[in-house]
């Protein structure tokens, strides 16, 4: 196995389409020169992205296993297919072509290929409606998803996530010096992903997420936070329980928040809205509390 240090490297998006253009920062930006035409579509739609991989002592389009990354791709996939395979309205027929299915998942992980899909793969439920009431949405995820994967021998090589936002790098201003916290590619794989397929799954399983339905909503919140923490520690993850339960304690009631008060405000605008100022401040609070981790 090739390795060395690991880098972290911002892209900068230029002002004009050349990508010889484009800044690089880190401590070796010019061998990232190859991998610009797979970030360039994010840098395009973001403005900018976060890179972080391995520097290595020859080109990433040898056979590589990335040690380093192993667990925390696992991590993040599994997750993922894990919900996919327990969902009651989905038939498992359908999904019998994700990695989690075949032998050869393991093989997968330690490919940069799938590492890059995944994250496209990832990508996918980022720009998606979270709360969307339809059923053909998660057909279409399986749909988009299926191709992707499909596709992993033909993919480009590259490591990055596309998604990435102050409220979304809740340790790097902490521990940008040492990464620690980085080796999970970012916060928002852990925290804020797993959280789009937790209200997919409350809605297909027709949960009342309803204001006055609380008691169902924080129940089924623990349920998923501690099946996470049981994975976390059956995989090793190199993560303190304490942190990620807070993480994800604080973005699981940020998303419903947001929903409740984006509800709320179209009853104003109908005139029966009741409970607007409760979720407001709600949210101030959420705010501050986000404040103190960033």
């Amino acid at each position: 196995m090739s390795g060395g240090k690991k880098i972290f490297v911002k892209a900068v998006k230029p002002c004009s389409k050349n990508l010889s253009e484009i800044k690089l920062y880190g401590k070796n930006p010019e061998y990232l020169r190859s991998f610009l035409p797979t970030v360039y579509g994010v840098i395009k739609k973001y403005g900018y992205c976060w890179i972080l991989l391995e520097e290595l002592k020859q080109l990433p389009s040898a056979n590589i296993s990335f040690e380093d990354f192993k667990k925390p791709i696992e991590f993040m996939a599994f997750l993922h297919a894990k919900f996919y395979s327990n969902s009651s309205v989905i038939n498992n027929k359908e999904i019998d072509w994700a990695p989690c299915f075949k032998r050869q998942w393991q093989n997968k992980m330690n490919s940069i290929r799938f590492i890059m899909l995944f994250a496209k793969y990832m990508w996918y439920f980022e720009t998606r409606p979270i709360l969307q009431k339809d059923a053909v949405f998660l057909k279409t995820v399986i749909k988009n998803s299926k191709e992707t994967f499909s596709s992993l021998l033909d993919a480009p090589h590259s490591l990055i996530h596309g998604c990435f936002e102050y409220h979304h790098l809740y340790t790097i201003q902490q521990d940008s010096i040492e990464l620690k916290e980085l080796r999970l590619i970012d916060w928002e794989n852990v925290s804020f992903a797993p959280i789009t397929l937790d209200l997919v799954y409350l809605i297909e399983k027709s949960i009342d997420c309803g204001i006055n339905d609380t008691m169902t909503l924080s129940k089924f919140r623990n349920e998923c936070l501690n099946y996470y923490c049981s994975v976390m520690k059956n995989y090793s993850i190199d993560i303190e329980e304490t942190k990620f339960r807070n993480l994800y304690n604080l973005t699981f009631a940020f998303k419903i928040i947001t929903h409740f008060i984006f509800e709320e405000l179209k009853k104003i605008k109908k005139g029966n809205s009741s409970n607007y100022n409760f979720y407001r401040n709600q949210l101030f609070v959420l705010d501050e509390s986000l404040n103190l981790i960033r």
